[in-house]
């Protein structure tokens, strides 16, 4: 699945869409992680698989695979997207 945005939302959340029914985890270290064994995202509505979520924490980097329903994901060693805070002034 491809990631078509993602943003802040709320003071708490980090929002992640994307453009075909998707699973999601998550690490702060690096791309380098087993899929099974990253923070797993989860759905606000359970009916709804494009739209997922992490708790959102200031400072960190967050290195996001997607799988999709056939199971791809991206190599091992690579994100589906790759996210952190930044200033705009």
């Amino acid at each position: 699945p491809k990631v078509t945005r993602i943003y802040k939302e709320g003071a708490d959340a980090l929002k992640l869409v994307t453009d075909e029914d998707a699973e999601c985890s998550y690490s702060t270290q690096n791309c380098n992680f087993n899929f099974a064994d990253g923070n797993i995202m989860i759905y606000n509505t359970p009916g709804i698989k494009t739209v997922l979520y992490a708790p959102w924490q200031d400072g960190n980097t967050y290195y996001i695979k997607c799988r999709d329903s056939y199971g791809n994901l991206p190599s091992p060693n690579s994100c589906s997207i790759v996210a952190s805070a930044s200033n705009v002034r």
